[in-house]
């Protein structure tokens, strides 16, 4: 998809592309997973997946013009003791459809991208406000993929460590160079808890 716009430069005329999108995002946006403390018998933790987009608070129209370029999708907010502005999408549909649009023009946030979408497709079962349906051993690999998209975000995975349950049978072998704390792979024993860094 390609939006015209009036530029900022006298006569001229720009275009905002998925290209140009993908390299706002690569220059100054993010593609984050959070962990959400989450009041449930089964998972102490909710993942979000976030795609932000900021800029210089006078620079906010712009922000807006993206988000009505890329479906409407989000929120724009201004910080006004940072002076910056920011375009926050962070609804599970239209994350996958902004990430899937956008992720064959990244270059350096392309590895995020195609983790946060193996996340969302690994949360497809889990509807909102229902009771989840994954199951132990899928909740950890997405715990794991986490831990990948914060890792390549400034290095700042395994920092934190979280307690969860070990599935019956795992299919993380321990050669993965991990820091999980998962038991060796196919090993039986019953449910206990254990911790993974993220």
């Amino acid at each position: 998809m390609i939006i015209p716009i009036k530029g900022n430069t006298v006569g001229s005329r720009h275009y905002l592309s998925d290209a140009y999108l993908a390299g706002f995002l690569d220059g100054d946006g993010s593609v984050v997973a959070t962990l959400e403390r989450y009041h449930s018998k089964r998972f102490p933790y909710r993942v979000r997946i976030k795609v932000n987009f900021t800029q210089h608070a006078r620079h906010k129209d712009k922000l807006l013009l993206m988000q009505e370029t890329l479906g409407g999708y989000g929120v724009t907010r201004t910080n006004a003791r940072k002076n910056l502005a920011e375009l926050v999408i962070q609804e599970r549909s239209e994350v996958q459809a902004v990430l899937v649009r956008l992720v064959p023009f990244l270059l350096i946030k392309k590895d995020q991208a195609n983790l946060a979408l193996e996340v969302l497709k690994g949360m497809e079962s889990n509807e909102k406000h229902k009771p989840s349906t994954l199951s132990k051993r899928a909740y950890i690999r997405i715990l794991l993929l986490v831990q990948k998209i914060r890792a390549l975000n400034s290095h700042t995975g395994g920092k934190r460590t979280i307690r969860v349950f070990d599935p019956v049978t795992t299919e993380f072998p321990e050669k993965t160079g991990m820091k999980t704390g998962l038991s060796s792979p196919v090993r039986r024993k019953p449910l206990a808890r254990t911790r993974v860094k993220v």
